[in-house]
């Protein structure tokens, strides 16, 4: 396999290193930038204290910003941390108060307003945002108003109780809701121009929330239609609103997240089979999303208190967050083609000039997590 270097003046030359995971010849660096390992730490294939999108935070972290809005830039995502706390915080005034409607109004807009932000601010699928937020935004509300309508009401209404209860509410309607979720998504599948694992993960996010404030807006109208002050307020029904739009927004679109970005990287043959980890395979992707929405929906059946309830979905949403996040990490590591080393430009996380390359040679940014418009170019070295 050749090597292109980038162009340089006389002067200058290349210092290469050969990496002891790819057993490739890169330039000098803590990463390397061909397959992303960390040079100088023992368990540098796993980089497990880099993640691969924003390498100043360990992989095993719960932050819902980095994992939800990988390709947001570093000074920017404070900003959307601090609006997403402050949203919870005013769910949780406006619960204090018994102001529940307009409580459970600001719990349903928050990621989904926050993740329309992040499409216009990211400026991901240049010239096409309106049809990607109609493709998953839209056609994800549709699918959930129809399933709270027909399944949530008439169906589970019927059920409840019965022999057939736990069956239904605890694994038929988990399923459905998942595979609602999935429409959207595979609608882009087979986009040539959104064939990164990251495109996957956005659809599917941005699908899942859809679905979530459209299903809970339809199964809460009554809530949205009573009296602006309710009557008592208590724990349950903080709670409540806050598991059914916040827990469950989270959930389902890690779950969803982490089927697309599987998916993604599989269909559009980007794996380079140099860190294939089992969360990325399809099956296990599968297996986790819907096991964890199953396992969710029968604890809603049987737990008879909010509270608890909402303290189990937070538990399952941590733990999803986490999966989605080792897969959307080894996702980034796996992905590419060749060996290139293109002309020497400004990382966007770091800010070094350094050769182009799949990932910074100086901080380990994977080049896909950089917003797509602001990328340098990268040319294919002939095999």
């Amino acid at each position: 396999m050749t090597t292109t270097p980038p162009q340089a003046s006389e002067e200058q030359s290349l210092s290469l290193v050969t990496c002891p995971y790819c057993d490739q010849e890169v330039p000098t660096g803590a990463f390397c930038g061909n397959c992303g390992s960390h040079l100088l730490d023992e368990g540098g294939r796993s980089r497990i204290h880099h993640f691969a999108a924003s390498p100043t935070e360990q992989v095993f972290r719960m932050a819902i910003i980095t994992t939800f809005f990988p390709h947001l830039p570093r000074r920017h995502a404070h900003l959307f941390r601090e609006t997403f706390v402050a949203g919870v915080l005013l769910v949780i005034l406006l619960s204090s108060l018994r102001l529940y409607a307009p409580a459970l109004i600001a719990a349903v807009v928050l990621l989904p307003v926050l993740y329309l932000l992040y499409f216009y601010e990211v400026e991901v699928w240049e010239g096409h945002q309106l049809q990607v937020i109609a493709g998953t935004f839209g056609i994800g509300g549709v699918f959930g108003v129809a399933f709270s309508l027909g399944f949530g009401h008439i169906v589970k209404f019927t059920l409840d109780g019965t022999q057939q209860g736990p069956l239904f509410s605890g694994v038929l309607l988990p399923v459905v809701g998942q595979l609602c979720m999935l429409v959207g998504p595979l609608l882009f599948l087979r986009g040539r121009k959104t064939n990164e694992a990251l495109d996957g993960l956005t659809f599917g996010v941005a699908s899942a929330l859809g679905f979530t404030a459209a299903s809970v807006i339809a199964g809460y109208w009554h809530v949205l239609t009573a009296p602006l002050l309710g009557s008592v307020t208590t724990t349950e029904q903080i709670a409540g609103i806050v598991r059914a739009a916040i827990l469950a927004g989270v959930v389902n679109a890690a779950a969803t997240g982490i089927i697309c970005a599987s998916l993604w990287l599989r269909h559009h043959g980007r794996s380079r089979k140099r860190h294939d980890h089992f969360v990325l395979r399809l099956p296990s992707a599968v297996f986790v999303a819907f096991g964890f929405q199953i396992i969710l929906g029968l604890i809603t059946y049987y737990v008879t208190s909010i509270l608890f309830d909402a303290i189990l979905w937070a538990i399952g949403a941590a733990i999803l967050l986490l999966w989605l996040r080792v897969t959307i990490h080894h996702a980034l590591l796996e992905e590419g083609d060749g060996l290139v080393i293109g002309e020497p430009s400004a990382c966007a996380e770091c800010h070094h000039l350094v050769p182009t390359m799949y990932f910074c040679p100086m901080c380990g940014a994977a080049r896909s997590a950089v917003l797509k418009p602001t990328r340098p170019g990268i040319v294919v070295a002939p095999q």
